[in-house]
């Protein structure tokens, strides 16, 4: 059954994102895709939250499955942007840097919520692959937010604040699993 549900999570986001990557460089594209990060991120917030002292051993593997998962979906994306793409206009740069921020605000709960779950994850033996599946996600979001960066000149200040406000959970949350440090 977690084979599964795993393998339908990962259909559904490959197609979600095969639908969008023709075009994905374009400013509605990109919003829609991070929209799609944002109900991924949420959906896992929400299945995290509840784990407790009962319910982790048996399902505290949804944590790196999830966080794999929305890995994934980043690095499809990643893979449709062009360096050819020109900046996007104000308006546009706009309304990313605002569903930009709306994601940061959704990530930074989750990883927040999984940092507050470190003692149980460590009780059941799931600190390294949490900890491996969260690199691969902090490494997927860097090249991302990177390339989105360059399409959003004239918001770099309000979305470079966001992607260090994001880089500083990603920090507190790479050190509590791994004792690494971030590579934002």
């Amino acid at each position: 059954m977690k084979f599964f549900s795993t393998f339908l999570a990962a259909a559904f986001v490959a197609l979600l994102l095969n639908v969008a990557g023709t075009m994905a460089q374009t400013s509605d594209q990109v919003i829609s895709a991070i929209q799609s990060f944002i109900t991924s991120s949420s959906n896992l917030d929400a299945e995290v939250t509840p784990l407790n002292a009962v319910t982790f051993p048996t399902m505290g593997f949804i944590i790196a499955e999830g966080f794999n998962n929305i890995t994934s979906a980043v690095n499809t994306f990643n893979a449709e942007f062009s360096a050819d793409t020109p900046p996007y206009p104000d308006d546009a740069a706009v309304a990313v840097v605002d569903v930009f921020t709306a994601f940061v605000e959704v990530h930074q709960d989750l990883l927040n919520v999984v940092i507050g779950k470190h003692t149980l994850a460590a009780m059941f033996g799931f600190v390294a692959p949490i900890a491996a599946a969260l690199r691969s996600l902090e490494g997927a979001v860097v090249t991302f937010a990177f390339a989105l960066l360059s399409l959003v000149p004239t918001e770099s200040g309000p979305f470079t604040a966001q992607l260090d406000a994001l880089a500083a959970t990603f920090a507190n949350a790479t050190m509590v699993y791994g004792g690494v440090t971030s590579v934002i």
